[in-house]
């Protein structure tokens, strides 16, 4: 089993940032390789399609959401990446100061490529969505 995480921590309240990215069909409004998010509904589940650069196709399904919480889990229904088992949740957590950590993480095994390059696939994708973020809100210390 493979683990990523990745955090950042914006100079931005909680709220806000969870306007932005909590919404499960909100990918396009924040992360810079995501063209375009559809919703569909299959047998009560919540299914967002995904274009990203180069016209890759992807399809995620909502396991759980939680505005309270500003928290989201999702898995990975189809899609070229080389993972199986995919699970991956999304956190804004306030700090209490005016300022929020966003945490995205991700449990999977490694399919059709090694560890490492599955690993790195997936640190991509959320390196690129964090730091777009950090870009556009500021880093906190």
């Amino acid at each position: 089993m493979a683990e990523v995480t990745r955090e950042v921590r914006l100079s931005a309240p909680a709220g806000e940032i969870w306007a932005l990215v909590g919404g499960f069909n909100d990918l396009p409004k924040w992360h810079p390789a995501v063209l375009s998010s559809d919703f569909s509904q299959d047998d009560g589940a919540t299914i967002r399609h995904l274009v990203i650069v180069g016209r890759i196709r992807l399809a995620e399904r909502l396991l759980s959401h939680d505005d309270a919480a500003r928290t989201y889990r999702y898995t990975i229904a189809d899609g070229p990446l080389p993972v199986e088992g995919y699970v991956s949740t999304v956190t804004v957590v306030d700090n209490g100061d005016g300022t929020c950590t966003v945490c995205w993480s991700a449990r999977f095994e490694p399919a059709g490529a090694p560890a490492e390059v599955a690993v790195e696939a997936i640190e991509g994708i959320y390196d690129s969505g964090l730091n777009s973020l950090a870009d556009r809100f500021g880093r906190a210390a």
